[in-house]
């Protein structure tokens, strides 16, 4: 199984974002570190403020998901209904013949890629 590791320095932010978001489940929490389950795989979250990654660092790096379009859309209109910033959006072509993309930040600044599946 795949898994994903990140230090955040937003720890509870963070964990509400990955689960309003994404419909991320908490598989475990402790203090200071919380496992979420998205996109198939585990992200586990680590509060760890001064290991996370300067801005200029995360803006070269990010991780991301390739989903139904139905599941891409439910995420932008997530994210557009709280007022969080779409960092890109690319909407689907009519038709469903083209991808969507969306890349937005979490509360501490990691960047995620939503990609939708090709019709």
């Amino acid at each position: 199984m795949f898994h994903l590791s990140l230090p955040v320095e937003r720890f509870d932010e963070c964990l509400s974002f990955y689960e309003g978001t994404f419909d991320a489940s908490v598989v475990a929490l402790a203090p200071g570190v919380a496992y979420v389950f998205a996109f198939g795989a585990q992200v586990t979250l680590h509060d760890r403020a001064r290991s996370a990654m300067t801005e200029a660092a995360r803006s070269a790096m990010h991780f991301g998901a390739i989903v139904p379009v139905e599941e891409w859309t439910r995420v932008r209109d997530w994210v557009v209904s709280r007022g969080q910033t779409l960092l890109e959006c690319v909407e689907p072509s009519e038709g469903g013949g083209g991808r969507a993309k969306l890349l937005i930040a979490d509360p501490s600044g990691n960047l995620v890629e939503i990609n939708s599946a090709a019709g």
